[in-house]
């Protein structure tokens, strides 16, 4: 690697213009929200190959991105230097397309809209729909049992799409999306200069964004001239086509990247060793102490667990989308708490300088937003969630402790994310096994246990949520040199077209295709999941479980210990995040490519120096781009050859 040149750690140039949002900016931005939202469905439910935004940088939306900087920008910028787009207008149209990817398929769009049509799957034996469909108020679904079953089946020749019956219940919907998306806003909002400013926390999966976007006065940006980045690319790149071309001709030799070792006990417990070079070139990019708790706590968790089943010990079955065992995912659980409220206390003296801002009604250059807007919206965003829930079917109580779960998990796998670089997130115990083991079924009753497993669509199997996408926002959008403001209008216009547009696809693929025929887990898998777990939790009496609170509590002050660890001895080597998350199933997944990428970054900052770290960082970012690059080049080619299942492992 010698003669290879680092990056330049600038991201817009200083001569840039001083006007982001042109109106070529906004409608390339545009263009690509309507793009992101009929291809990403499409991508998802008919060709079945690689998921396009399964992650919270998701490969789809870097793979167009890639091909406006490196075929239609520099076409433009050869042509005339003023025609091709600057870092700036670069960096909305991004922030945009970054935007509209939380929406269309697991983020929002694709589970809602099977988990809203799950009656099609009750039946006289399973006894759905006097258990649970006939209790909650009739605006939550659709009712109409045709258009619910050509949902599943496919319309016949002839039938228009029902839209009639799906107007109700989606714009019902719409209030509750809106609220959690104004909420999660305000609250990445709220948090920016603590993060970006106070704390300083890395947002490794952003530095290829941020290197992408650069400019200077050569016709491709500096990445794409950087032989060490293309070495990087090219490797995996390689590997990713050698996986692509197996599944075409079998006789081309396939290359494996996924291995499984067994635990010596009683039970075989499986200790995944799967290679994922996207992950591999983030763990490089953050910081060693992290991807050195990330790991090492995933393997104690996963010993845990092994342990706990070799010896019986255990209060229950695995909890639904959770952690392994109960009582690993209300340390976790516990562990998020800690975490987020221990984040709260340390932004304090920001939080009241905020707070005095908004209450004199100061709005600084840099802000996005002004802190009174943000403070009003986060206070309006909760009442108006709760009262959502609260007309559902839930208590008033049980929507409170709902919420409270939700938002915990959300804001401390945000912080996993942007500080940990974790790209795939899922929650350490979801929060509706939070409330029903905390008030018990009969408190909150058949018509709120049926609005919790509706709930799953934006809580449960949480790969895809909108914070991280929204706080990697911020991120790329404190680069900008001036106008900072206009941020939030951006981001509801992206949600928006890509809301809308998404929703319309995924419903006109489900009645031209039949949803059935289409993808077996969202349209059988996840839509059954939720109901089947209510069910069960009907049909028995569940009381308030102090054992599972104590577990929780156990995990809060374990957390804190180690915090306290952290910040208190230099010495200590490992860092309270991986135990926060370390329990969870990405990290369960993944653990193998983060060592890879911490021995790699430790080997190269003890033999080469700081010098050799930078030198290497666009190789990393090479071995991620190349990755995302051959999903996309490959979902593109099964597209257009009508091949589905060729499914190249991202996550």
């Amino acid at each position: 690697m010698m003669g290879l040149k680092p990056l330049s750690p600038k991201i817009l140039p200083s001569g840039g213009k001083s006007n982001p949002f042109t109106g070529r900016a906004l409608a390339v931005g545009l263009v690509g929200c309507v793009l992101i939202a009929l291809a990403f469905p499409y991508a998802n439910l008919v060709v079945r190959a690689t998921r396009p935004a399964n992650t919270s940088l998701p490969f789809g939306t870097v793979f167009f991105f890639f091909l406006l900087i490196a075929g239609l920008n520099p076409l433009l910028r050869a042509v005339r230097r003023t025609w091709g787009l600057s870092a700036e207008e670069l960096t909305v149209v991004f922030v945009m397309w970054l935007i509209a990817t939380a929406v269309p398929t697991w983020g929002l769009i694709g589970q809602l809209l099977p988990i809203l049509a799950a009656s099609y799957y009750a039946t006289p034996e399973n006894k759905w729909q006097e258990l649970l469909f006939a209790h909650p108020p009739r605006w939550l679904a659709p009712q109409d049992p045709a258009a619910i079953r050509y949902f599943y089946e496919g319309l016949p020749p002839g039938r228009p799409i029902p839209w009639e019956a799906w107007r109700t219940p989606l714009l019902c919907w719409a209030v509750l999306i809106a609220a959690l998306y104004l909420v999660t806003l305000c609250l990445m909002l709220l948090l920016r200069e603590q993060w970006l400013d106070r704390e300083r926390l890395t947002y490794p999966l952003m530095r290829l964004p941020q290197a992408m976007v650069e400019q200077d006065e050569g016709i491709f940006p500096p990445l794409l001239r950087s032989r060490a980045m293309w070495l990087g690319f090219g490797s995996v790149f390689f590997l990713s086509s050698l996986l692509a071309l197996h599944y075409y001709f079998p006789t081309v030799p396939g290359v494996r990247l996924r291995y499984q070792v067994a635990l010596p006990l009683r039970e075989a417990r499986p200790l995944r060793l799967w290679v994922n070079f996207s992950v591999l070139g983030f763990a490089y990019l953050i910081s060693g102490e992290v991807a050195l708790s990330l790991w090492v706590f995933s393997l104690v968790s996963a010993l845990h667990v092994a342990l706990l089943r070799h010896f019986g010990v255990t209060f229950g079955p695995p909890e639904i989308y959770s952690a392994a065992e109960p009582s690993v995912a209300y340390l976790g659980m516990g562990a998020m708490a800690m975490l987020v409220i221990y984040g709260f206390w340390t932004a304090r003296g920001h939080l009241t300088a905020f707070w005095q801002r908004a209450v004199r009604g100061i709005q600084r250059p840099d802000e996005p937003a002004a802190p009174r807007w943000v403070l009003g919206g986060l206070v309006g965003g909760l009442a108006a969630m709760a009262g959502w829930l609260r007309l559902s079917g839930l208590s008033w109580l049980a929507a409170a402790i709902f919420l409270s779960g939700a938002f915990i998990t959300f804001l401390a796998l945000t912080r996993s994310i942007v500080q940990g670089g974790v790209p795939v997130s899922r929650a350490a115990l979801i929060p509706q096994s939070l409330t029903i083991y905390t008030l018990g079924n009969r408190a909150i009753g058949r018509a709120g246990l049926t609005s919790l497993g509706y709930s799953f669509s934006w809580t449960a199997d949480i790969r895809v949520f909108l914070m991280p996408f929204a706080s990697h926002a911020l991120k790329l959008w404190s680069n900008l040199p001036q106008r900072r403001r206009g941020f939030t209008t951006l981001v509801a216009l992206a949600l928006v077209v890509s809301g809308v547009t998404a929703t319309g696809m995924t419903l006109w693929l489900a009645y031209t295709h039949g949803g059935v025929a289409l993808s077996r887990w969202l349209f059988t898998g996840c839509p059954t999941a939720p109901f089947r777990y209510i069910a069960a939790q009907v049909q028995e009496l569940i009381p308030p479980n102090p054992t599972r609170w104590a577990f929780l509590s156990l995990g809060a002050g374990l957390m804190g210990l180690l915090t306290a660890l952290h910040y208190r001895f230099l010495w200590w080597p490992l860092h309270p995040l991986g135990f926060a998350v370390g329990c969870t199933t990405p990290l369960q997944d993944l653990w193998f490519s983060i060592w890879l990428g911490w021995l790699l970054q430790t080997l190269v900052l003890r033999y080469g120096g700081l010098r050799w770290y930078r030198r290497c960082l666009p190789f990393c970012l090479g071995l991620i781009l190349g990755q995302f690059v051959a999903c996309g080049l490959w979902v593109t080619i099964d597209a257009a050859l009508g091949t589905t299942g060729n499914l190249l492992y991202v996550y």
